[in-house]
């Protein structure tokens, strides 16, 4: 009579834990998952790469590109020195460039701040806001 030898498949199975099953499928879906996501970023570089100018893209609207820091721009009329008087214990916040205009920032003693707006082609001052905190 011949002995009957145990399958190596059946004592495989006898031996890998219950949980390890759906183990082995997360890592094949994953597995699949990087193998496509490869795969899409590679598309994604190659037509790109291509530069086919049938598509239209949308345009952002044209603004003019804000100088860089340390450049400056030429002042369509010299104005020579505009001299402005900084209370003791005050100092100079943030400058704002716009519409030909600057809004300087002084913050004052006693936690006021007062914003000066120059005009840039004369070097006038236009005015000025004075702003305090509320008294409660």
């Amino acid at each position: 009579m011949a002995a009957k030898l145990p399958d190596s498949d059946e004592n495989q199975k006898a031996a890998e834990p219950a949980w390890l099953l759906p183990v082995k499928i997360a890592v094949v879906v994953m597995g699949i998952m990087i193998f496509v996501g490869l795969g899409v970023i590679a598309y994604t570089i190659a037509t790109r790469l291509a530069g086919s100018g049938d598509q239209e893209v949308a345009e952002a609207p044209v603004v003019a590109p804000a100088p860089a820091a340390g450049t400056t721009q030429p002042v369509a009329t010299p104005f020579g020195t505009v001299h402005i008087t900084v209370p003791r214990g005050g100092r100079l916040g943030a400058a704002q460039f716009d519409d030909g205009r600057m809004i300087l920032q002084m913050n004052l003693p006693n936690r006021k701040i007062r914003l000066l707006v120059f005009d840039l082609a004369t070097g006038k001052e236009l005015g000025a806001f004075e702003l305090a905190p509320a008294n409660n």
